[in-house]
């Protein structure tokens, strides 16, 4: 990726929860294979969350465009990728536990109804602007989430044609009410964290 500031960069975001979900620091991300990534970190919370999981989501048909104003990134929930075992074997212990097929379906059924996928099927992120130089760039994007559009900054690292950085968003600022079950015993986390690694064609 070129260092020129208005082509640079990238987005982020994403979204969203489900069924039995972490407090741990988010883990660190691990080396992509080659092309674009997004993930999302969903984390267990509530006084009962020992007997939920944290869970991973990967943008299954990720699209990423590069404009001249910088990259437009688009994906839709309901190809999502739930608790892929690889990635969950290397994000360490806080996703080590075992998440079998049924646990994945309920989690993906929990997700959709809580995001209302059916009548908002896609996030999608808009560059707005880069400031700064070097390889630490701040970057200003436009996320769309659930009929919902909302401006955020990161930070993304640049190296050659790759960016790569990560997000904290909020549920509840996108008209999300995070998951729950059991009067709040067993819940999701508000806050999620979204990983990307891009790389510029």
């Amino acid at each position: 990726m070129q260092t020129t500031p208005k082509r640079r960069l990238l987005l982020m975001v994403t979204l969203a929860t489900l069924a039995g979900c972490a407090s741990p620091p988010p883990a660190r991300m691990p080396a992509a294979a080659a092309g674009n990534e997004l993930r999302i970190l969903v984390f267990r919370g509530g006084t009962a969350a020992r007997l939920g999981h944290n869970h991973v989501l990967r943008a299954g048909d990720l699209r990423v465009g590069w404009p001249a104003a910088g990259p437009v990134l688009s994906f839709r929930l309901d190809a999502l990728d739930i608790d892929p075992q690889g990635l969950r074997d290397q994000l360490g212990p806080a996703f080590a536990s075992a998440v079998d097929a049924e646990a994945r379906a309920g989690t993906r059924a929990n997700l959709l109804k809580a995001l209302e996928a059916a009548v908002h099927p896609e996030v999608v992120v808009r560059t707005l602007q880069l400031l700064g130089e070097g390889d630490r760039r701040a970057v200003e994007a436009e996320i769309t989430l659930h009929g919902v559009t909302r401006r955020h900054w990161f930070v993304v690292e640049l190296a050659a044609k790759r960016a790569r950085g990560e997000v904290v968003i909020p549920q509840s600022e996108f008209g999300i009410q995070p998951f729950t079950v059991l009067g709040g015993l067993l819940a999701v986390q508000d806050a999620l964290v979204v990983q990307f690694d891009l790389i510029e064609p």
